[in-house]
């Protein structure tokens, strides 16, 4: 039967369908590489995001010293209450990014923030989010003229 059928096909009608096979795998292929390169640049603004708000996080914290000590210029230290209070209002402040904050050594404001990036290409292969996560630390240093103190 197969001589038969390759008889009747004109030599130049053996191959017809061979591209479109071609033409689907290139296709899929290409989608493939388009989804990844889109999603994991949205990972990484994400990731970006997560970290830029824990660094203004930690920054606003920062500036909540105890004040009696700042105004005589004899120490800077740490409000800690207000600061981790400072922090937390502004990461609250965010939509899309939770965080926590705390008080380290009484000078430094330390700020861990996760954030999650909805895919729009892998989640047809199962992968609907990615988690990314953000850290920063403010340190109060005390300056006079310029260099620390």
């Amino acid at each position: 039967m197969r001589d038969s059928l390759t008889t009747r096909l004109r030599p130049q009608d053996r191959e017809r369908g061979s591209v479109t096979i071609w033409m689907v795998t290139s296709a899929m292929a290409m989608i493939l590489i388009v989804g990844l390169a889109v999603d994991l640049g949205g990972q990484v603004h994400a990731k970006q995001r997560a970290q830029d708000i824990a660094a203004e996080a930690a920054r606003v914290g920062g500036q909540q010293l105890q004040a009696p000590d700042a105004i005589r210029g004899q120490r800077a230290v740490a409000d800690p209450a207000r600061a981790v209070a400072a922090a937390r209002t502004y990461l609250a402040g965010t939509t899309d990014v939770t965080g926590q904050a705390r008080v380290a050594g009484g000078d430094r404001v330390v700020v861990d923030t996760t954030n999650t990036y909805q895919t729009k290409f892998l989640s047809i292969i199962g992968i609907g989010a990615l988690t990314v996560t953000g850290h920063a630390e403010a340190q109060i240093t005390r300056a006079v003229a310029g260099a620390p103190r």
